[in-house]
């Protein structure tokens, strides 16, 4: 593997067994500032596993973890989480919501108002700032969730299936929300999903796992032109061969003899 130099996220010879289960082993994975990369593969070949140890909520039994160079063995305020199941407070309102991560951080009270506000607006839930969680849609939750992890600027966001538990067309527009907030903040992003259009349609790099013991086995730069409308993209030459490319290495690894069973 290179040296970690310019990286923002080094895997380094990575493996994780759970008593006598290898969940991922020797993975090796390196993320420059400023990607955003997806995580793809059979159920159970270990992507939240290697998502939750770069987290630094999971050790890993071999290998080293590095953000901006230096070692993860814990959780961190570099890096931000966002769920599929959204974890907001239910006693907070959406404003307070996103401004706990700047309450943590000591935030003076105008920068509070002023990047909640800012948020608020990217996120298009202007008007509901007084509103509870149970208030609130499952689309408007991750809304919340999203800008909650963005608002205290952290370098890196991973997420986990964030948008698993929505409808296919409020996923949609999910994503194109995620793609709006990556755009103008430029965070490095990891993401983990089973949907092969959603990793091609966002990154700009998918990594295919194998079955578990979960390895990378195919990487595939993403080069699409983003600047058009979201069907501009999906019906454009570009993302549906990338898109069969993807789902191809995926079903091969789905469909592949031997291997613990997902």
């Amino acid at each position: 593997m290179q040296g970690v130099t310019g990286s923002k996220i080094a895997v380094e010879s990575l493996s994780k067994s759970f008593d006598s289960i290898t969940a991922v082993d020797n993975i090796d994975l390196k993320i420059g500032e400023g990607e955003f990369v997806s995580l793809v593969g059979p159920s159970g070949c270990g992507k939240s596993t290697l998502l939750y140890m770069i987290g630094g909520f999971v050790q890993p039994t071999g290998g080293r973890l590095l953000a901006d160079g230096k070692p993860i063995t814990k959780p961190g305020i570099d890096r931000g989480i966002v769920f599929q199941d959204y974890a907001l407070f239910p006693w907070l309102t959406v404003y307070d919501n996103i401004a706990y991560g700047l309450q943590m951080r000591g935030c003076s009270r105008a920068e509070e108002q002023a990047t909640v506000s800012r948020y608020i607006d990217l996120i298009g839930l202007k008007g509901f700032e007084t509103r509870y969680p149970r208030e609130l849609s499952g689309g408007m939750k991750q809304r919340v969730a999203l800008a909650r992890t963005f608002a205290y600027g952290p370098d890196i966001l991973l997420l986990d299936e964030p948008f698993g538990a929505l409808d296919s067309q409020t996923r949609e527009i999910m994503q194109d929300e995620l793609l709006r907030l990556w755009r103008s903040t430029g965070k490095t992003i990891l993401m983990v999903t089973h949907d092969v259009s959603e990793a091609v349609y966002l990154s700009t790099r998918v990594c295919v796992m194998s079955r578990r013991p979960g390895r990378i086995v195919r990487e595939f730069p993403i080069t699409l032109d983003r600047t058009g409308p979201r069907e501009s993209i999906v019906l454009s030459a570009a993302y549906t061969e990338l898109h069969n490319q993807v789902w191809l290495a995926v079903r091969h690894e789905v469909l592949v003899p031997g291997g613990d069973t997902p």
